[in-house]
């Protein structure tokens, strides 16, 4: 079975994430894209080998031949275009955050169930294999007591005046770019956390998001993560898992394309990184054929939003 795919959104993760993955996937085609320019919608299209470019959404949905969206636009547009796609029956990959606060998750979730839509969260970084070792070890309990971990990752996305900064679709800049990724890891690995506590500043383009986050996620009293979201620093992409007896160091671990490196009480860690995209995106489209929930669910959108807003608070 074909299963025939648009991308919303023209942007870096469209063209570098998900059309390099999608081109290395048998049976499964990108047959249109959607976006705000009609002018960029043609060329994107013409540049990669898309049939169609549209600038209305409910005209691109009303292809009976489409079975599913990747939903790539900035956080403000998803709530509308996760519910136009519910409604026309179409299985939805969405960027994450999901959308821009909890009310808003809600009732993109009422419509995904009442439409009993496949809905995929695009947490990608689930499928880089540095990430999956760490979660590999810590299920099989080698580890020991994890106590302590720590994460910080910079965005090279860092434009003042993008839309992520200028706060008009979005809530967040630092934390909807890098943060959401290493809240969702670190729920991957170690499950809810029972507390939060943040500190936001944004010193040097005075955005009216966050360009600098610290956030700490207590689980349980038993588990300390430290995660560092920023969008002004330099490039940092690292984190750290520290029980009673090992510690796990990883480098590069998050990104579309990683040169990963895990090293285990010091010692180097043989891994075969793939593309994080490819895996997401094989993932998503088998459940769609087996009519299952993909690794990362609308469950995990919601959960990770919660925790977002709470770091504004």
């Amino acid at each position: 079975m074909s299963i025939n795919i648009s991308i919303l959104g023209t942007g870096r993760i469209a063209e570098f994430g998900y059309i390099p993955a999608i081109k290395q996937i048998d049976d499964v085609k990108i047959v249109s894209v959607l976006s705000r320019d009609a002018d960029r919608g043609r060329e994107f299209a013409n540049n990669h080998s898309i049939p169609n470019s549209y600038t209305d959404i409910n005209e691109l949905l009303n292809d009976e031949e489409l079975d599913a969206v990747i939903i790539c636009t900035p956080d403000a547009k998803h709530e509308e275009q996760v519910i136009k796609s519910c409604k026309a029956g179409k299985h939805i990959l969405c960027e994450k955050p999901m959308s821009t606060d909890v009310n808003s998750c809600i009732r993109m979730i009422e419509e995904i169930k009442k439409n009993k839509i496949i809905f995929g969260m695009a947490y990608n970084n689930r499928f880089n294999a540095g990430l999956r070792y760490i979660k590999d070890t810590i299920s099989n309990n080698s580890l020991g007591d994890v106590y302590y971990a720590r994460a910080i990752l910079s965005t090279q996305q860092n434009d003042p005046k993008g839309w992520r900064a200028l706060g008009d679709q979005s809530n967040f800049w630092a934390m909807s770019a890098t943060g959401t990724h290493m809240i969702d890891a670190f729920r991957w690995f170690f499950g809810e956390p029972t507390e939060v506590k943040a500190t936001t500043i944004s010193p040097k383009f005075k955005s009216i998001n966050d360009e600098l986050t610290s956030l700490v996620l207590n689980f349980e009293d038993n588990l300390i993560c430290e995660i560092t979201a920023s969008a002004i620093i330099p490039k940092a992409n690292r984190i750290e898992i520290y029980s009673n007896k090992d510690i796990i160091i990883g480098e590069n671990v998050f990104g579309i394309k990683t040169d990963e490196s895990i090293f285990h009480n010091g010692d180097r860690v043989m891994i075969k990184p793939i593309s994080s995209f490819f895996g997401e995106v094989v993932d998503f489209t088998n459940a769609i054929l087996k009519k299952q929930s993909p690794r990362s669910t609308f469950l995990d959108g919601l959960r990770n939003v919660e925790i977002m807003v709470k770091s504004r608070d």
